[in-house]
């Protein structure tokens, strides 16, 4: 008898262990236990299978019984419906270590043939050509065929032409007009994020330049009180900003030079009425909008990659006319089925409900996508699952279909580093700015198992930096080991990855001490020194604060000194430049700059949130 366990293949397990009801496993068990005799005598008519080879294929059939008995309430796997089908192996392969993943392909595969093969299929001819079309077979894609809406062109353009989408996108170009000015970073200044905000239809005011721990942060904007309009430090806090700059730029209908962007050649093709290329320009930029929605949002939490593969799974699944229950957005077994826990649920209802605000799906009912936007759903859902390599343009000017119009590539996901270890000590640094006079530090208790890419998000939002320019440990003086991102510089010489070491790694002994550059231009130097190695606690947030002094200095001033004169001139009336750095830093009047000004509180608070 199958018994639910380890998977044979690989007895490593999965990524992200499931917990499945009783009942479900049950009748996995039952199921596989039913076609086992068949299936094992149809097996073993293959020429060199190895030994237990039987028991393995059986196990990954097993797995995805489970998972599909969830949300289905079939008692047998001699038929499967296509849309539950798709979302169990969905789930199934993302539960599944790298390694693994080929072979649960090649499981399925293998017992949807036999099935064929010994005539036991139970379910409708239609059912399994979807099913099986589910898998490569001869280099084809896995995806089964999508009958394309029969729209006229007229109507195709009309369709892109009403979404809210590609108006506000229209109105975000028409504000850019002939330039804007922008950060070293290509970000739009802070300046300019009201008006910019205004244009994709959200609400929100950029930060002085001084004033960076006075803002609400954007992503607590639904506890706003009624009214209040977030302020934001970046234009990347504000989402559907950042979302459409990155949909412009991809779709080259921005160009984004060191200080200024403008509208490219190609945004007159929107942006002029009856342009012969609007259809096709329009809807190569919604298929980008929709990759950038769906897969470039950073993946910072393990909700956003679940949420991600959820969204695509269901705007596919609409795609192909199966109906899809709105309701399957909220009830406890589609969510489980969809490998969903309460926050990455939580967080699939807020993307798809962004969808449908912009025109791109319809939420009455059954989730469904228009007509005109079914060619870049399709393109994006299906790119990302086969991870072409394609640099086609969309042809939206021909009345067939081409599967893989040029869309963003999606966003990889980042390395999570190594496991968290719950004996792991705590660190006490002491983080310092070199040469600052007077001094600017902070001193945090870290756990000691935390990546290096993650004590560079720390010190930054420790010292109120943006991110904007590139950064660095080294260890051991000049000439010792850098880490940061492993990318060639123009020698062709790589840092080790940042993301691969922990902090206890490269520091394992009290008294340790490596220094993390950020800006090689404004070239701000920070001590990392390991004052302490207190003992694990396995509750222990990752991060804190327990002390401080100095606020965290402007960025782009010119580095150490840079800032002792800013601070001396913007205090001094009689000063030269005291004029102009008040306005770069956008300082009302008889307002003053604190460089002393640090909170605990506010830090604390940001790095909760962060880790």
């Amino acid at each position: 008898m199958w018994k639910h366990g380890a998977m044979a293949k690989n007895s490593k397990g999965n990524k992200n262990q499931r917990v499945s009801t009783s009942v479900s496993e049950l009748r996995a068990i039952r199921a596989v236990d039913a076609v086992t005799p068949a299936f094992a005598t149809w097996c073993n008519t293959m020429d060199g299978l190895p030994d237990g080879a039987v028991q393995d294929l059986l196990e990954a059939v097993g797995k995805l019984a489970i998972i599909y008995f969830e949300q289905t309430p079939a008692s047998d796997i001699t038929s499967f419906a296509p849309l539950p089908f798709g979302q169990a192996m969905s789930t199934l392969v993302t539960a599944q270590v790298e390694e693994d993943v080929e072979f649960v392909f090649v499981a399925i595969r293998t017992y949807l043939t036999f099935l064929e093969e010994t005539k036991l299929w139970t379910g409708t001819q239609e059912e399994f050509e979807t099913v099986s079309g589910l898998f490569y077979e001869d280099d084809e894609p896995v995806f089964p065929d999508i009958d394309q809406p029969d729209l006229t062109p007229e109507q195709e353009l009309a369709g892109l032409e009403a979404t809210p989408l590609a108006q506000r996108m229209e109105a975000l170009l028409r504000w850019i007009g002939p330039g804007a000015a922008v950060t070293s970073t290509g970000a739009l200044k802070l300046k300019d994020i009201e008006a910019a905000a205004a244009a994709v239809g959200v609400a929100a005011t950029g930060a002085k330049a001084n004033a960076k721990r006075e803002q609400v942060p954007y992503f607590d904007r639904k506890n706003l009180p009624q009214g209040q309009v977030p302020i934001v430090k970046s234009m990347y806090e504000v989402p559907m900003l950042a979302k459409m700059w990155a949909a412009l730029e991809s779709a080259q209908l921005i160009e984004i030079g060191s200080t200024k962007v403008w509208p490219t050649p190609s945004a007159q093709r929107i942006l002029q009425p009856g342009h012969p290329e609007r259809r096709e320009t329009l809807g190569g930029f919604i298929t980008n909008f929709l990759s950038v929605a769906v897969f470039g949002e950073q993946d910072w939490a393990p909700w956003v990659g679940q949420a991600a593969a959820a969204q695509a799974a269901i705007l596919y699944a609409a795609c192909t006319g199966v109906p899809v229950p709105i309701g399957a957005l909220s009830d406890p077994i589609s969510l489980q089925a969809l490998g969903l826990d309460e926050t990455a649920a939580r967080h699939l209802r807020d993307r798809m409900a962004e969808l449908a605000e912009l025109g791109l799906v319809t939420l009455d009912g059954t989730i469904s996508v228009p007509p005109a936007m079914v060619r870049a759903a399709v393109a994006v859902t299906q790119r990302a699952y086969e991870d072409q390599e394609d640099d086609e343009d969309p042809d939206f000017s021909a009345n067939e279909y081409d599967p893989f119009p040029t869309a963003v590539e999606p966003a990889k996901r980042k390395s999570k580093g190594k496991k968290k270890n719950p004996n792991a000590p705590i660190y006490q640094l002491k983080v310092s700015i070199n040469r600052a006079s007077p001094p600017i530090w902070r001193r945090l208790l870290v756990r000691s198992d935390v990546p290096l890419g993650d004590i560079h998000t720390i010190v930054q939002n420790s010292f109120e930096w943006e991110s904007y320019h590139l950064h660095g440990f080294q260890v051991g003086g000049p000439g010792g080991a850098v880490y940061g991102i492993p990318e060639p510089d123009m020698f062709g010489k790589r840092d080790l990855d940042e993301n691969a070491y922990t902090l206890g790694e490269v520091l394992p002994a009290e008294g340790d001490s490596m220094v993390y550059t950020y800006d090689f231009g404004d070239n701000w130097e920070h001590l990392i020194k390991v004052e302490k190695v207190l003992p694990a606690e396995p509750q222990a947030p990752v991060v804190r604060c327990t002390g401080g002094r100095g606020r965290g200095p402007a960025e782009d001033c010119g580095g150490i000194w840079g800032w002792e004169n800013l601070i001396e001139a913007i205090n001094d009336p009689k000063h030269e430049e005291h004029r102009r750095y008040r306005d770069w830093l956008e300082l009302s009047p008889g307002e003053t700059l604190d460089h002393r000004a640090f909170d605990k509180a506010e830090l604390n608070e940001d790095l909760a949130y962060l880790f």
